[in-house]
C-alpha cells in the first residue's frame, strides 16, 4: 500500500559527499551570491582556499586539483538542481571563465559559450544554495 503523497513539500534529494577541497570551494563561492559582483578570480579563489587549511597549500590558480574541484562543485549544483556555481571563477584579464568552464559542451561557437555562461551567471545570481550542498 502506498501512502499519500503530501502536498506542499518539497522534493528531498540526497546529499552529495563532496571531497574537503570542493567543500571549501562551495563554501567560499556560496557566499559570494547576492554580492554586487560576486565573480572571483582562479587566483583569488586559490589563495581563499590556501588561507582556509593548511592542506590546501599546494592549491594554485593554474592547478589541476583546482579545475577538477570546481568541477565537483558544478557537479554537486547540477544534483541539488541549482545552477553552477562555478560560473563564477573568472579569469583575472577577461572575467569571464576560462575554457574549462564550457569543456564538454555541445556549443562550439565562442559566442554560443560566453551567452550560455552569462545567462549560468545570471541563474546563479538569483538562486539559494544550501549550506551544505
Amino acid at each position: 500500500m502506498t501512502k499519500p503523497r503530501r502536498e506542499g513539500r518539497a522534493k528531498q534529494r540526497s546529499r552529495m559527499a563532496l571531497s574537503p577541497l570542493a567543500h571549501a570551494a562551495y563554501q567560499i563561492l556560496r557566499h559570494r551570491v547576492g554580492q554586487a559582483d560576486p565573480r572571483i578570480t582562479y587566483k583569488e579563489l586559490a589563495s581563499l582556499l590556501r588561507d582556509t587549511d593548511d592542506a590546501f597549500g599546494y592549491v594554485t590558480h593554474r592547478s589541476r586539483e583546482l579545475y577538477a574541484v570546481l568541477g565537483e562543485v558544478g557537479d554537486a549544483c547540477q544534483h541539488l538542481g541549482l545552477p553552477p556555481l562555478p560560473a563564477l571563477v573568472v579569469r583575472a584579464d577577461t572575467r569571464r571563465p576560462g575554457d574549462a568552464y564550457s569543456t564538454g559542451s555541445p556549443l562550439t561557437h565562442p559566442g554560443e559559450r560566453t551567452a550560455a555562461w552569462q545567462r549560468d551567471l545570471d541563474a546563479v545570481s538569483q538562486a539559494t544554495y544550501p549550506a551544505t550542498p
